[in-house]
């Protein structure tokens, strides 16, 4: 069975095949099949056969080649120089969105004109059961456009200026950190709880990792001596590309998603003592206890029960990340090293996302700014 967008389907008599195209200079489209004894060889001439085809087209047949021809060509480039997790976004972003919506389309014919009306079409209604996509995932979808049609200029073809295509405005969610008194509170309550997903909210709440990360956790990741922690690895559900398989996903255990995300982590050393009191067989993972590891989708709603049946309120996950940015600002931690503890590749993004003052904060603040001294007067408040 074929996968969808893939043209690579079994045959009857038990070969795979592969259709291919390319353009000729009178407009044409020549279509060949590539046959193989299974999936993996018959997609990799696949791959060979669009790699030498995007090389050697003619500035003719160029002119003529389609968006869909070379976002083909494009992901047989990058499969293998990037994560499989950000290839199978890829993929799903070109033969779900892209291709369906400008495929047929001449790469010299593709403007700001026709993009705008794409972006358009999608946020209204081109997400599933005529609703619109997200600014997030539209957004995600034209880096994959602009990332295809400049690697298209590379090669010789004309594309259009990717610095004309504008992405949708992502409307800043307000994410709502948690306020010290129930700070306190959900600490006192996860301390009293032996559930191992508590071990896990509560190492988040005092080092901002990342959900995935904590998934792939290993109690042999934790130097005890030194008080450290180190992350390694990171586990995410991702679209299953494999022809047969009967799941359209699956979980993968994989590298951080930087370099900087690789990183050692300080833990406070009261938080390291109750840690090592815990402790399990070192292979095992943190928040299961086994050698098999939970994945973020669990973690979530294991998360959100504890959430709900010790009465605190509704705060994501990702929530305890935010507080913990927030609460390092305020409590004087130097920007520089709280980046590097988040695994943010620079404090821009540490500020710029992470750090949300309170008003509290802001006042505090001002008030060491200026005390009660106003134009040299003083007042007794």
């Amino acid at each position: 069975m074929a996968r969808r967008g893939e043209n690579i389907f079994r045959r009857k008599d038990g070969r795979w095949e592969a259709r291919v195209f390319e353009h000729r200079e009178n407009g044409n489209k020549i279509y060949r099949s590539l046959y193989g004894k299974s999936y993996t060889e018959v997609k990799a001439k696949k791959e060979e056969y669009y790699g030498t085809v995007y090389q050697v087209a003619t500035p003719a047949a160029k002119k003529l080649a389609t968006f869909a021809h070379l976002a083909e060509c494009w992901l047989s480039a990058v499969r293998g120089t990037v994560k499989e997790s950000s290839y199978t976004r890829y993929y799903r972003n070109v033969h779900s969105y892209l291709v369906p919506a400008i495929g047929k389309y001449a790469i010299s014919g593709i403007d700001s004109a026709l993009v705008g009306c794409m972006k358009d079409e999608m946020l209204s209604h081109g997400g599933k059961r005529g609703k619109g996509l997200s600014e997030k995932t539209v957004s995600d979808i034209f880096s994959t456009l602009k990332m295809i049609l400049l690697h298209a200029s590379e090669q010789g073809y004309s594309a259009m200026n990717i610095a004309f295509i504008h992405s949708p405005r992502r409307k800043k969610k307000e994410l709502t950190i948690i306020p010290k008194d129930k700070l306190e509170l959900l600490e006192e309550a996860l301390l009293n709880s032996d559930e191992n997903i508590c071990l896990g909210i509560l190492l988040a709440l005092h080092t901002g990792i990342r959900n995935g990360e904590l998934c792939g956790l290993r109690w042999e990741d934790f130097n005890f001596r030194s008080s450290t922690v180190q992350i390694r690895r990171t586990v995410e559900r991702i679209t299953d590309l494999a022809p047969l398989s009967k799941s359209k996903t699956k979980v993968i255990i994989s590298e951080p998603k930087t370099d900087t995300s690789r990183r050692d982590i300080p833990l406070p050393r009261a938080l390291c003592r109750y840690l090592k009191e815990h402790c399990k067989e070192g292979g095992n993972y943190l928040l299961t206890g086994t050698d098999k590891p939970s994945e973020p989708h669990t973690l979530y709603i294991r998360y959100e029960r504890f959430l709900k049946r010790n009465g605190f309120g509704q705060y994501t996950f990702h929530a305890l990340r935010h507080t913990f940015a927030t609460r390092g600002i305020e409590s004087g931690f130097d920007t520089k090293s709280l980046s590097e503890i988040l695994g943010h590749s620079d404090v821009t993004t540490t500020l710029r996302c992470y750090v949300h003052p309170s008003m509290e904060q802001k006042r505090k603040q001002m008030e060491n700014m200026f005390g009660t001294k106003i134009r040299g007067q003083k007042y007794g408040l």
